[in-house]
């Protein structure tokens, strides 16, 4: 009994993987991104090898190489995502963030070593945002077997006019990769105003008319109590 609870811990232990969240939340001017990155240990990989593998300092453009044989150390003319570990018992989980221009984006290391081909494009004419993709998936699977899924979620509080998420939640659009997925992101975002200030509008507008529609309602009441006396004497 012992010798086959050994082994389905082995087992488990192999299937256990790696799994990336990223999580992008658009204005105007910003796309703040925090990537979650939850990898547990196994045969192979122990807590110490898996700590030891995530660099501390990793440049935010794809343009910056991160080199293995370096040490891991900052230098004073790049920019870095800030990373913070938490200890998940049999792994840990991993988030680097760094809050981008929106026109500086497309340099970012994340979407340039996902996709092979993307356009992150704002049309100043039009007031919208563009967001697409190559429908390759996501080019990370190729390179780490031990990544199961990759999770991407962008969140907005301005009207979203076209998407192809695979689930809404609220302002929230999310998209699941995994090693199979040959699918794209696409989304088109109307910057002129946030839901926010949409949905104040309408209120407003709706205030306005049932005002209007009020004080028609009193002249017509007015008129009609003055006829109606009229007609007594």
């Amino acid at each position: 009994m012992k010798v086959k609870y050994l082994i389905l811990v082995f087992i488990i232990f192999m299937m256990c993987g790696c799994t990336a969240e990223v999580n992008l939340e658009i204005s105007e001017k910003k796309i703040n991104e925090s990537v979650n990155i939850t990898v547990y240990q196994n045969a192979i990989y122990s807590k110490d090898i898996i700590k030891s593998s995530f660099r501390n300092y990793i440049p935010i453009y794809a343009s910056e190489p991160v080199i293995d044989t370096e040490l891991d150390q900052p230098y004073s003319d790049i920019k870095y995502y800030e990373k913070t570990e938490t200890d998940l018992g049999n792994g840990y989980l991993f988030n680097y963030k760094y809050n981008f221009d929106i026109n500086e984006y497309e340099r970012a290391r994340t979407v340039k070593e996902s996709f092979r081909n993307y356009n992150i494009s704002v049309n100043e004419n039009d007031n919208t945002i563009s967001i697409s993709t190559d429908n390759e998936g996501i080019m990370y699977f190729d390179n780490y077997s031990e990544l199961d899924e990759v999770r991407v979620n962008i969140k907005t509080d301005y009207l979203v006019e076209e998407n192809n998420a695979d689930s809404i939640d609220g302002n929230t659009y999310t998209w699941v990769f995994n090693k199979d997925s040959k699918k794209s992101i696409n989304m088109i975002i109307d910057t002129t105003e946030t839901l926010k200030e949409r949905d104040s509008r309408k209120t407003n507008n709706i205030i306005i008319i049932f005002s209007i529609v009020f004080v028609i309602v009193v002249i017509l009441f007015l008129l009609f109590l003055k006829n109606n006396k009229n007609n007594k004497i």
